[in-house]
């Protein structure tokens, strides 16, 4: 008998943290979205729109290294900026996402794919991985950091 309870205890157990395991992010929409309005606002040079979504102590590791304090940022997609970027378009996919969350901190490791044009000729796919690092504030979730890493292209197949 004793046996029974100890078996029917460990089994409720397991059942219970591996349901815990397998529960969806309850923020994974929530991440996406903000993802998408920081995408959407660097694409459009919309610094009035990241001021909204970053953090008071936002910073960032940019794609050629540079560590970047949050009013860099901001300053790099201001109305001066995107005059300086002349008749350069880009569109934007996200994908591959890897959501963790840790009560008031989340992390969420994307790929960014980059389409390009410059003067309506389009350029060479460019892809990268972002490290989006969240944190919840009174008002909801906020960004709090970014890191951008190059991914290198395929080689050239062979001929």
């Amino acid at each position: 008998m004793k046996i029974k309870t100890i078996f029917f205890s460990l089994l409720v157990a397991i059942t219970a943290v591996s349901a815990l395991a397998q529960s969806p992010n309850k923020d994974e929409a929530t991440f996406k979205s903000l993802i998408k309005q920081m995408t959407d606002a660097q694409i459009a040079y919309d610094a009035a729109a990241l001021d909204k979504i970053f953090t008071a102590d936002y910073i960032e590791v940019s794609p050629v290294g540079e560590f970047d304090p949050r009013e860099k940022v901001l300053g790099f997609y201001s109305p001066e900026a995107k005059a300086a970027a002349g008749k350069m378009s880009a569109k934007l996919d996200v994908t591959d996402f890897s959501i963790r969350q840790y009560d008031k901190f989340a992390i969420v490791i994307s790929k960014f794919t980059y389409l390009l044009e410059n003067e309506g000729k389009p350029l060479p796919p460019r892809s990268m991985r972002v490290m989006t690092v969240f944190r919840k504030e009174k008002n909801g979730w906020k960004i709090a950091s970014a890191q951008y890493t190059g991914i290198r292209p395929a080689p050239p197949a062979a001929k």
